[in-house]
Protein backbone atom coordinates (compact mmCIF):
# COMPACT_ATOMS: atom_id res chain seq x y z
CA UNK A 1 0.00 0.00 0.00
CA UNK A 2 1.13 3.39 -1.21
CA UNK A 3 0.20 6.45 0.69
CA UNK A 4 -3.26 6.72 1.32
CA UNK A 5 -4.38 3.66 -0.94
CA UNK A 6 -6.52 2.25 0.70
CA UNK A 7 -6.37 -1.47 0.94
CA UNK A 8 -9.00 -3.36 -1.34
CA UNK A 9 -10.92 -6.18 0.63
CA UNK A 10 -9.16 -8.86 -1.48
CA UNK A 11 -6.12 -8.01 0.30
CA UNK A 12 -7.65 -8.40 3.91
CA UNK A 13 -5.95 -10.95 6.30
CA UNK A 14 -7.02 -11.73 9.91
CA UNK A 15 -5.14 -13.77 12.15
CA UNK A 16 -6.21 -16.49 14.04
CA UNK A 17 -5.35 -16.53 18.20
CA UNK A 18 -3.12 -19.37 17.09
CA UNK A 19 -1.37 -17.42 14.20
CA UNK A 20 -0.86 -14.17 16.56
CA UNK A 21 0.42 -16.51 19.15
CA UNK A 22 3.14 -17.99 16.20
CA UNK A 23 3.82 -14.53 15.21
CA UNK A 24 4.80 -13.88 18.54
CA UNK A 25 7.18 -17.12 19.70
CA UNK A 26 8.94 -16.23 16.08
CA UNK A 27 9.48 -12.73 17.10
CA UNK A 28 10.61 -13.43 20.55
CA UNK A 29 13.06 -16.32 19.56
CA UNK A 30 14.38 -13.86 16.01
CA UNK A 31 14.89 -11.37 19.22
CA UNK A 32 16.89 -13.51 21.21
CA UNK A 33 18.99 -15.26 18.98
CA UNK A 34 20.05 -12.72 16.47
CA UNK A 35 18.81 -8.98 17.75
CA UNK A 36 15.36 -6.74 17.66
CA UNK A 37 16.55 -5.37 14.10
CA UNK A 38 16.67 -8.79 12.73
CA UNK A 39 13.34 -9.50 14.42
CA UNK A 40 11.78 -6.73 13.16
CA UNK A 41 12.35 -6.95 9.24
CA UNK A 42 11.46 -10.73 9.55
CA UNK A 43 8.20 -10.03 11.10
CA UNK A 44 7.89 -7.63 8.61
CA UNK A 45 8.84 -9.82 5.58
CA UNK A 46 6.23 -12.40 6.88
CA UNK A 47 3.51 -9.85 6.92
CA UNK A 48 3.90 -8.86 3.31
CA UNK A 49 4.16 -12.62 2.96
CA UNK A 50 -0.02 -12.41 4.54
CA UNK A 51 -0.71 -9.24 2.58
CA UNK A 52 0.81 -11.02 -0.58
CA UNK A 53 -1.29 -14.56 -0.06
CA UNK A 54 -4.29 -12.06 0.45
CA UNK A 55 -4.01 -10.44 -2.39
CA UNK A 56 -3.56 -13.28 -4.56
CA UNK A 57 -4.92 -16.49 -2.49
CA UNK A 58 -4.91 -18.79 -5.30
CA UNK A 59 -1.03 -18.69 -5.26
CA UNK A 60 -0.90 -20.54 -2.54
CA UNK A 61 -0.45 -24.57 -2.84
CA UNK A 62 -3.17 -26.31 -1.62
CA UNK A 63 -2.99 -29.62 0.94
CA UNK A 64 -5.72 -31.64 1.36
CA UNK A 65 -4.50 -34.90 1.67
CA UNK A 66 -3.88 -36.10 5.64
CA UNK A 67 -6.44 -32.98 7.27
CA UNK A 68 -8.59 -30.19 6.77
CA UNK A 69 -8.10 -28.65 3.07
CA UNK A 70 -5.97 -25.08 3.43
CA UNK A 71 -3.34 -23.38 1.69
CA UNK A 72 0.07 -22.34 2.35
CA UNK A 73 2.64 -19.88 0.99
CA UNK A 74 6.22 -20.13 2.51
CA UNK A 75 7.57 -17.18 3.83
CA UNK A 76 11.36 -16.80 4.57
CA UNK A 77 11.92 -19.77 6.63
CA UNK A 78 8.01 -20.34 7.27
CA UNK A 79 5.54 -21.50 5.92
CA UNK A 80 1.89 -19.28 6.08
CA UNK A 81 -0.55 -21.43 6.18
CA UNK A 82 -4.58 -20.21 5.19
CA UNK A 83 -7.70 -20.74 4.64
CA UNK A 84 -9.78 -17.88 1.69
CA UNK A 85 -12.81 -16.10 3.29
CA UNK A 86 -15.28 -13.99 1.12
CA UNK A 87 -13.75 -10.88 2.40
CA UNK A 88 -9.58 -12.45 1.92
CA UNK A 89 -7.89 -14.76 4.26
CA UNK A 90 -7.68 -16.09 7.65
CA UNK A 91 -4.27 -17.11 8.88
CA UNK A 92 -4.35 -20.25 10.38
CA UNK A 93 -0.74 -20.84 11.63
CA UNK A 94 2.70 -19.55 10.80
CA UNK A 95 5.17 -22.53 10.98
CA UNK A 96 8.74 -23.18 10.03
CA UNK A 97 9.19 -25.02 7.05
CA UNK A 98 10.57 -28.28 8.45
CA UNK A 99 7.46 -28.72 10.55
CA UNK A 100 4.97 -31.60 9.36
CA UNK A 101 1.75 -28.82 8.41
CA UNK A 102 -0.53 -31.80 7.72
CA UNK A 103 0.11 -33.20 11.12
CA UNK A 104 -0.32 -29.64 12.91
CA UNK A 105 -3.71 -28.67 11.57
CA UNK A 106 -5.33 -31.86 12.19
CA UNK A 107 -4.00 -32.05 15.63
CA UNK A 108 -5.73 -28.36 16.27
CA UNK A 109 -8.49 -28.01 18.70
CA UNK A 110 -12.21 -27.45 18.27
CA UNK A 111 -12.24 -24.55 19.14
CA UNK A 112 -9.30 -23.39 16.41
CA UNK A 113 -11.86 -24.60 13.63
CA UNK A 114 -14.56 -22.81 15.49
CA UNK A 115 -12.62 -19.58 15.17
CA UNK A 116 -12.00 -19.76 11.30
CA UNK A 117 -15.83 -20.96 10.65
CA UNK A 118 -16.95 -17.57 12.47
CA UNK A 119 -14.40 -15.58 10.35
CA UNK A 120 -15.68 -16.73 7.26
CA UNK A 121 -19.26 -16.01 8.60
CA UNK A 122 -18.34 -12.55 9.00
CA UNK A 123 -19.00 -11.88 5.36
Amino acid sequence: MVGNDAPSPAATFFLTRNAALDLRRIYARSRREWSEDVADQYLADLYVAMGNAAANPEKGRMRQYRSAPFLMVPARQHFVVYDVLPQGIAVLTVQRQVRDIETLIAELTPVFHAEVERLKRKA
